[in-house]
């Protein structure tokens, strides 16, 4: 029966029981082909780990705004609600969005859209005209019996980018459609 190898690193002492001096000693037994190998899943393995954290990193938190919801009326006069935004002290952002105020699920809406069925966004500054907005916002879920939460990221006809959230109460009009 041949003699067991006492595997020590030159450090005189067995390295059972520690995981890293054996992970170290199999790779360097290793074929060269097979070490090349290691080394790219290796190197592979932590640009992946880099790459999924440079990605999900969180960004500059988006401000929060203050909002006011309101029922509305789409264009055919169905059930509609918009949400007024306060961007800042010249800017006030409305979202319509045509579906009836009850939203139970997360939902992104992408204004306008083709059909002109789901709703707008636009900015009136105080002091300027109706600028149209594209891009999306997203609703928590929307119910007339709580504040409606959501972030939103559009551009203006001439490259302005407005984003951040909001949380918009309630507001006291009522409305009759149709």
């Amino acid at each position: 029966m041949p003699a067991k190898r006492n595997r020590s690193l030159g450090t005189g002492k067995p390295l059972e029981g520690n995981f890293a001096g054996l992970l170290v000693v199999n790779v360097i037994g290793m074929k060269p082909r097979n070490q090349f190998f290691l080394s790219i899943v290796f190197i592979l393995f932590i640009l992946g780990i880099a790459l999924v954290t440079f990605f999900t990193r969180d960004q500059e938190p988006a401000q929060t705004f203050p909002a006011t919801v309101t029922n509305d009326c789409a264009p055919w006069d169905g059930s509609a609600f918009t949400v007024a935004i306060k961007y800042d002290s010249l800017t006030e952002i409305y979202i319509s969005i045509w579906k009836a105020p009850d939203i139970k699920l997360p939902s992104t809406f992408v204004l306008p859209d083709d059909e002109g069925q789901v709703g707008h966004a636009y900015i009136l500054p105080e002091l300027g005209p109706f600028v149209q907005l594209s891009g999306e916002v997203f609703l928590q879920s929307v119910s007339v019996d709580k504040p409606v939460e959501g972030r939103f990221r559009f551009k203006s006809e001439r490259g302005e980018l407005f984003e951040g959230k909001f949380k918009a109460e309630w507001g006291e009009e009522v409305i009759f459609c149709g």
